[in-house]
């Protein structure tokens, strides 16, 4: 793996974030002060190829990516966009039998308010 890929990878698992690619790209520079942005794309798009890391796509807002492939949904604020893990357990055998075949993976996204949108949006 490659200094530069092993920093993407190393950003996005230190805080369990769901970040962007510009965000992935500033703080890579910290740990590598000569990656470019151009390094930081083409290295998020093979790792999600690779199954290292997970794209989320945002229909309002630009991507995020998440490192994890365990199994669970996301809950995207509809306002700030932020985005948040949950589980459902045992929702890949409930597919399974609902639709009778294997489940491998899923991508659940739910759409939300966030409890400071509703705050900032009451005021």
């Amino acid at each position: 793996m490659t200094r530069q890929r092993a920093a993407i990878l190393e950003v996005l698992r230190a805080e369990k974030s769901h970040y962007t690619a510009d965000e992935i790209f500033v703080r890579a520079r910290e740990l590598l002060p000569t990656i470019s942005r151009a390094t930081v794309y083409n290295n998020l798009h093979a790792l999600e190829e690779e199954r290292l890391i997970r794209r989320i796509t945002g229909e309002d807002g630009p991507d995020r990516y998440d490192s994890s492939y365990v199994p669970h949904g996301h809950m995207i604020c509809t306002l700030c966009h932020r985005v948040e893990d949950f589980e459902i357990p045992e929702f890949s055998r409930v597919l399974t039998e609902l639709i009778g075949e294997s489940v491998d993976s899923y991508e659940l996204k739910v759409k939300y308010l966030c409890d400071a949108c509703k705050e900032a949006k009451a005021v």
